[in-house]
């Protein structure tokens, strides 16, 4: 069967057309789809592939067209002629097609990855552009701390103490506004300036300079700037130098801060000085002073402390204090509570137990009193203790000496008032029989018991006299004597007819002294007469005399004194007794009465010396006596003071005053024997009435003799000065049973002009109404 072609025909022109006009839709659509992205490469190749299918396209088309139409109009030979050119044109656009066929899927992964990465990549720049933002914006912020840090270390720079950079070259690089206060300039105009022109200094160009010591490696440099000026107080800092460095470590000079410190140089050098006086305070003091802490340990010891307790500062210092001030009780030698362990226990002052001692290093033991307090701090803790003593061994001596001569007043009181009492019986016994012994004339067998009974009495006047040397006040009736002649009188006495030798050495120029000799010859007799009967089977016995000068205790010219020494050669003085040896009514005689050392020791104390003893258990026992010697260059004359009288005076009125009417009754009677007109009062003022009357009267007295010591009334001191208003020519004589009295030593002194002591005999009395009668002014 046979088709018709035009159908055909038909067919492929359509076809043909139909084709033509897809590949155009389809490059003008993939034409509008790359303008939607230009810059997307797939959409390129798209692109481009569809163009190569639209030419591909078209090319059949068209050569299917050109066949067909050729065909149709019978140019077959001309289809035959182009027809292989229309095939290869084909044929190269389906191998395009085909090439971009093949490439395509690849082209697709490429641009598949590509579109990942791309969108990888969008993903990348966001996250990176966060990281940049946050990166800027942390920086604006360190920017911004860096910029607050800049303005902080300006102010800080600003406002600090006194600051200065210094570089390697000297040059002040900067300085702040405090620095320029002190050293006007520094730097801050701009104008080079070096450390030494801002603040000389005599460091400067030496190795001292703090920068070279910088230099030389060292870290940190501290001393002292001086700020000089003329009409002010220098101000003084404290200079610290430290390195200054750059960012990589490197010394590009130092960075220097002042602090002020002229208060507290001002206050050191205060302190110091106030250290310096309590030091000096400390070393002069007379007392010891110890410091302790709270451990009980040594700090400090001043130089009277080194010298009681043996120690030196640098010794002691950080020992425990029993070590260095070891303390035991006198008695025994026990142990003694320690002071610092009270005061830590207690907080407050303390004072050791009386009778303590100090045991110093080298054993020497001293008598101390001393006190502990704490030492408290601004908060009132307690930082130590310290300790104040001093050696009081003299003091204690001097005490047992004191308790002593009170035990001496106390028996002298006893031993006046019965002394003067007694006196006042023996002024009747002795004058009665002195009397008597004038009336009777020759009778021998009365006049001889007489005798004797006066003797008695005369020897009862002397035990009177001893008793009286313990009297409260007694003056020794002094003169400037030889001490050696008194000496040698007492002991040839009291040695005569004894196995005893006496051994005498005295030498030439023995200074004078001024004494009572018969005082003085009793201290001397009562030693001896001891020495005696420790050496009953025989012995010697050396008294010797020296001159001696012994410093002052207050530091002006020495002190002259004699020095007799009277060593026996017994059994000596056991120490357990020796200091007791003085004290009244301590004996160790059977029948001794113990007064006998007790008023040697009293009649040298009047005297204003001393009296001791020193004494080794079988070598005997030696008694130093030392009195001042005399200023007088020369003897008293003893004749001149010697009385003149007669039994047989004129008459003449006298006022007699005594409260004791024994002592009245013999006085009148003596004073009628004289051939006297006598009066009587029984206490100064009646006797001033008496004369006040007979002046009114004008019968003035003569003479007037007046007792010393009246009980409960007016004595002869006190009347003395009113009969003297009433009559500045009375001629008054004193009597008193003290004969150590004041005023009967210096009677004239108190205005009487001559004294008489009882119990006094006829002689004694006619002798001062002599005196009396010689020396007064009698009226007409």
């Amino acid at each position: 069967m046979t088709v018709s072609w035009l159908p055909v025909i038909a067919v492929d022109v359509f076809g043909s057309l139909l084709t033509l006009s897809v590949a155009t839709v389809c490059a003008w659509q993939s034409w509008l789809w790359i303008r939607r992205r230009p810059d997307d490469t797939f959409r390129d190749y798209i692109f481009l592939l569809t163009l190569a299918f639209v030419f591909f396209a078209v090319s059949r088309s068209v050569g299917h067209l050109v066949k067909q139409a050729l065909l149709y109009f019978g140019h077959g030979a001309t289809w035959a002629l182009i027809a292989p050119y229309s095939g290869s044109v084909n044929t190269a656009a389906f191998i395009v097609v085909f090439a971009f066929g093949i490439y395509f899927q690849r082209f697709q992964k490429v641009h598949l990855a590509l579109r990942d990465y791309k969108d990888n990549l969008e993903l990348l720049v966001a996250e990176r552009t966060r990281a940049l933002d946050k990166e800027n914006r942390q920086r604006m912020a360190a920017q911004e701390e860096l910029r607050q840090a800049n303005a902080t270390l300006e102010n800080i720079f600003a406002s600090a103490s006194p600051l200065c950079i210094t570089g390697m070259d000297y040059q002040l690089l900067r300085s702040n506004e405090a620095y320029r206060r002190i050293w006007p300039g520094g730097g801050h105009d701009g104008t080079p300036l070096t450390c030494s022109a801002s603040r000389p200094s005599r460091h400067c160009h030496t190795p001292d300079c703090p920068l070279e010591q910088i230099r030389a490696g060292r870290d940190e440099v501290v001393g002292e700037s001086i700020r000089h000026f003329e009409k002010m107080e220098d101000r003084v800092f404290l200079q610290t130098t430290r390195p200054f460095r750059d960012a990589d470590g490197k010394l590009v000079g130092t960075v220097t801060s002042f602090q002020e410190i002229t208060a507290r140089k001002r206050a050191q050098e205060e302190l110091a000085a106030e250290r310096e006086r309590l030091a000096v305070t400390l070393r002069s003091i007379g007392d010891g002073v110890i410091t302790t802490d709270v451990q009980g340990r040594v700090v400090m010891l001043n130089r009277m402390a080194e010298q009681l307790c043996g120690w030196r500062q640098d010794e002691a210092q950080g020992r425990p204090l029993h070590e260095v001030f070891r303390i035991v009780a006198e008695e025994g030698g026990g142990p003694v509570a320690n002071p610092v362990d009270k005061v830590l226990a207690t907080g407050t002052i303390v004072s050791l137990s009386n009778h303590t001692e100090l045991v110093a290093r080298d054993g020497t033991r001293r008598s101390i009193a001393d006190s502990g307090a704490p030492i408290r701090d601004a908060q009132s803790r307690i930082i130590g203790v310290v300790l104040v003593f001093r050696d009081v061994t003299d003091r204690r001596r001097l005490e047992k000496e004191m308790l002593k001569n009170q035990k001496l007043e106390s028996v002298g009181l006893l031993a006046g008032g019965i002394a003067h009492d007694f006196n006042n019986i023996l002024a009747a016994i002795l004058g009665n029989i002195d009397l008597a012994l004038h009336r009777l004339g020759d009778s021998e067998r009365v006049g001889a018991l007489l005798v004797e009974a006066e003797k008695a009495s005369l020897r009862a006047k002397g035990l009177t006299q001893q008793l009286l040397t313990f009297a409260k006040g007694g003056s020794p009736v002094r003169r400037t004597v030889s001490i050696a002649g008194v000496a040698k009188d007492s002991a040839q006495f009291i040695l005569r007819g004894s196995p005893i030798r006496c051994e005498l050495d005295f030498p030439e120029e023995l200074w004078l002294v001024d004494i009572d000799p018969g005082q003085i010859s009793q201290v001397v007799q009562n030693i001896i007469l001891n020495a005696r009967e420790s050496m009953p089977e025989g012995g010697s016995i050396q008294v010797r005399g020296r001159n001696l000068s012994e410093p002052s205790s207050d530091g002006g010219d020495p002190r002259d004194l004699v020095e007799i020494t009277l060593a026996d050669q017994g059994p000596g003085i056991s120490p357990e007794i020796i200091d007791k040896l003085f004290d009244p009514y301590f004996t160790t005689k059977k029948k001794g009465s113990g007064l006998g050392l007790a008023i040697c020791h009293s009649i040298v104390s009047q005297h204003g010396g001393t009296i001791g003893v020193a004494s080794v258990p079988g070598e005997g026992a030696t008694f130093t006596i030392r009195l001042p010697a005399s200023r007088n260059t020369t003897r008293s004359d003893e004749d001149a003071t010697a009385p003149s009288f007669s039994l047989h005076q004129r008459k003449q009125r006298v006022l007699l005053m005594d409260d004791d009417e024994m002592v009245i009754d013999i006085a009148r009677e003596m004073l009628n024997h004289l051939g006297h007109e006598v009066e009587v009062a029984g206490d100064g003022k009646a006797a001033v009435d008496l004369y006040q009357e007979a002046l009114s009267r004008g019968q003035r007295f003569d003479a007037v003799i007046l007792d010393l010591t009246v009980p409960g009334g007016m004595g002869g001191k006190e009347a003395v000065r009113e009969l003297l208003s009433l009559d500045p020519n009375a001629q008054v004589i004193v009597s008193s049973g003290y004969s150590n009295d004041p005023v009967m030593a210096d009677h004239v002194d108190y205005g009487f002009c001559a004294a008489v002591v009882k119990p006094f005999r006829l002689e004694d009395l006619a002798a001062a109404m002599e005196k009396a009668l010689a020396t007064g002014s009698m009226p007409d």
